[in-house]
């Protein structure tokens, strides 16, 4: 099976495809959870092809950066369908980005690259996702690309990310059908502001948010 892309995002992995909604909520600096549904991400890559998204009712409007990637804000929901695009099998929602967290590991060491940063995300999947060929979603900090305020494209956005927090607030790196999670993926950044991309298992595009 193919993967789609809704509205212009990106293909992810094996049998999901992309969708993305503007609902909002609040961010908080603390991680706290908005009252949506958020959710997941993927792993290998099809390539991706764009078409109109048929639940633009659901989700909203739909505008591409000129990198080809769906711009949310902090808070906007957005999501992953089965791959006829029929059924939603995750949601999820950027909640913070917070630059220069305070790290909670106890073996920290310095950003490689300047600033830690830290994204923290509420994931939810439905009961659906089992009838995927691959009935998982799942976010690591490799899937994340960094740019700096003009644009450019920042070098090795992992650094010494792994280091920063305690385990016990990171997202899981897998996520199977009908849970629910929140956690942070920490990024090693150069600049001070910028763009955060995410784009699951090495897509050409994603969705992008300012921070």
């Amino acid at each position: 099976m193919t993967t789609r892309i809704w509205g212009g995002a990106a293909a992810l992995a094996l049998t999901l495809s992309l969708a993305a909604c503007s609902a909002g909520a609040a961010p908080t600096d603390s991680g706290r959870t908005p009252d949506t549904a958020p959710v997941a991400t993927e792993q290998p890559t099809p390539t991706p092809t764009p078409t109109e998204d048929a639940r633009d009712g659901e989700f909203g409007p739909q505008v591409t950066s000129t990198r080809g990637n769906l711009i949310k804000d902090v808070g906007q929901l957005a999501g992953l369908s089965s791959a006829d695009g029929e059924t939603v099998v995750a949601r999820f929602v950027v909640t913070d980005i917070v630059l220069d967290p305070a790290c909670t590991s106890g073996y920290v060491s310095a950003p490689q690259n300047g600033h830690f940063l830290g994204i923290h995300l509420n994931v939810e999947t439905t009961p659906e996702l089992i009838n995927e060929s691959y009935p998982a979603v799942s976010f690591t900090q490799y899937d994340w690309q960094a740019y700096d305020a003009e644009g450019k494209r920042l070098n090795d956005p992992n650094g010494n990310a792994y280091s920063c927090r305690d385990t016990a607030e990171e997202l899981p790196m897998s996520i199977g059908p009908g849970q629910s999670v929140s956690g942070w993926i920490t990024l090693d950044v150069a600049a001070t502001n910028g763009i955060v991309v995410l784009a699951p298992g090495g897509s050409p595009v994603g969705w992008e948010w300012s921070y």
